[in-house]
């Protein structure tokens, strides 16, 4: 039997309090200084706690080092990376572009291999009257890593492409290209290692094309800004003052089409102590603005929409994926939102109980080829 896990919305205001204080420390100092000059750094996801998720024990995308063999590397200070105006701190890099402070994840690569064949079991499982999609999402260092860090950052475009060579019967949706024709705007965050709601959008749009339903242009979303925001690069790069000095700006949409939310358990009973709220946004401190969205990640949230198309999603995400979540109350009538790190529930049987007609995996590339894809295996394909 799974161990189920509960998140109450009175705790949310308070676990993000603590992000800074002891989550994002941990998880900074538990990331090994994996660079090595034979090739990029080797990255696996570290159980870290990143912004509005601090005390849940959560694993989310930053990078620990290992080598390829599985064995973790070892880094002295005449090995860092020097050049440009960087400084490297526990694998993030810390350097200004165009005059503003950035903290970017080195990444180490991975084949993903695991999480390929992970989807193609799942697909096998629900059968072909279930649409299953893949979208792997970059991070900042694919886009943004400035010259003379090649050597330390690999290509996160060769592994999407790769897990997208080893899909059987699995909707691939390139999210890659998708942000590469939106990098001159604001479409990461420059002190979290999120990305931007923008960017979530226009991943989201991607898929909704490939998945032939509406998609609304972001004109018709009300925007909301959150103003001086430090994410989890700050603790992540030892608090660097550089990025606590320079702070985000957050914006994020609310949509236009009427929904309604209901909040549940890992094991998907409805959680009493959030019974009556009803919306996908849960106010935050500004240190954990990324947590707007449904307040983190230990949950299953369940949405019905006025759109009476006959279409309901599933999402199986890391933390990535609440930003895009939004984008698509416009295009299903439900949505059903699960985290692979937190699912108490054989998801074959879920996808056929609640009449799921799509299901989408979308998660960063750090999890995609790192630990949290195993969360596919032991979460969710396990009864």
């Amino acid at each position: 039997m799974k161990k189920s896990i509960r998140l109450t919305a009175a705790a949310i205001a308070f676990i993000s309090a603590l992000l800074l204080l002891s989550g994002c420390q941990n998880a900074a100092q538990s990331s090994n200084d994996s660079l090595n000059h034979s090739g990029a750094v080797s990255v696996e996801d570290s159980k870290e706690q990143s912004s509005g998720e601090s005390g849940e024990g959560s694993r989310d995308e930053s990078s620990q080092g290992q080598s390829e063999g599985g064995e973790t590397t070892s880094q002295t200070e005449n090995k860092q990376p020097v050049g440009v105006d960087g400084v490297q701190t526990n694998g993030q890099l810390v350097v200004d572009i165009d005059g503003r402070t950035w903290g970017i994840s080195l990444y180490g690569g991975g084949s993903g291999e695991n999480y390929a064949a992970y989807l193609n079991e799942f697909k096998e499982k629900v059968g072909m009257n279930v649409n299953v999609y893949s979208m792997v999402v970059p991070t900042a260092g694919a886009y943004y890593m400035p010259a003379g860090y090649e050597d330390y950052n690999a290509s996160h475009r060769d592994s999407i492409n790769n897990i997208a060579n080893h899909l059987v019967n699995v909707i691939n949706i390139d999210a890659y290209s998708a942000l590469e024709q939106h990098t001159s705007e604001y479409i990461y965050t420059r002190t979290d290692h999120h990305w931007q709601p923008l960017g979530a959008y226009y991943a989201a749009k991607a898929f909704c094309e490939v998945a032939q339903t509406p998609v609304k242009e972001l004109s018709t979303y009300t925007t909301e800004v959150i103003e001086g925001f430090v994410g989890t690069m700050y603790a992540f790069t030892d608090y660097n003052e550089r990025i606590k000095n320079d702070p985000d700006v957050f914006t994020y949409y609310i949509p236009s089409t009427d929904y309604t939310a209901t909040y549940y358990t890992t094991d998907f009973r409805v959680d009493e102590a959030v019974s009556g709220y009803t919306s996908i946004f849960v106010e935050q401190p500004v240190s954990g603005a990324y947590s707007t969205f449904m307040g983190g990640d230990m949950k299953i949230v369940k949405i019905e929409t006025e759109n009476k198309n006959g279409r309901k999603l599933c999402v199986f995400k890391d933390s990535y994926g609440n930003a895009e979540i939004p984008f698509y109350i416009d295009s299903f009538e439900e949505i059903y939102v699960c985290d692979v790190r937190y699912f108490d529930l054989y998801a074959p049987d879920f996808v056929a109980d609640n009449g799921i007609t799509d299901v989408l995996f979308t998660m960063c590339t750090f999890s995609a080829v790192g630990e949290n894809a195993e969360g596919i295996k032991n979460n969710l394909l396990t009864q």
